[in-house]
């Protein structure tokens, strides 16, 4: 069983995303998977996700999260991106800001792995003081760390 910093690593962690909306958001989390080595089909990868639905994890008193996970055969291993929006933005239809953007991407051939780290990063995002940690993180690293914490639970 791998540990989350194998499948998210630092450089796809976006501490303050610049998009007006959540499509533009994907796009923004997912740039930085396009030149990683794990992602053997970039156009695979992308579409499998801007044309699937995500999992609306909110809205909850932390704000709203999108989680956006499919398995695709454009990669060779499981891959992890996430942004967050500082102060938030506003979605059509949702009365919470939209606060964090997750990606989560598997091989076809990968089972349930992706299900325990999906389900922690759910997890931890409604946990509000772990939330909040996650909003505070002032690094990358520090972002990754305190999703680990929370999947060791």
């Amino acid at each position: 069983m791998g540990t989350l910093s194998d499948s998210l690593h630092s450089k796809d962690i976006h501490l303050a995303l610049r998009a007006g909306n959540s499509a533009d958001a994907l796009e923004e989390v997912l740039s930085g998977l396009r030149t990683d080595g794990r992602v053997k089909d970039w156009e695979t990868l992308r579409s499998s996700l801007v044309n699937g639905s995500p999992i609306d994890c909110g809205p909850g008193e932390n704000g709203m999260i999108i989680l956006h996970h499919r398995r695709t055969p454009g990669i060779t291993s499981m891959v992890l991106a996430a942004g967050r929006f500082p102060a938030g933005i506003t979605v059509d239809g949702c009365t919470a800001l939209l606060r964090m953007v997750f990606v989560a991407a598997v091989p076809e051939s990968l089972n349930n792995e992706y299900l325990r780290i999906i389900g922690a990063v759910s997890r931890i995002c409604g946990n509000s003081p772990s939330f909040e940690r996650l909003m505070g993180a002032a690094s990358a690293a520090e972002f990754l760390n305190i999703l680990e914490e929370g999947c060791r639970r």
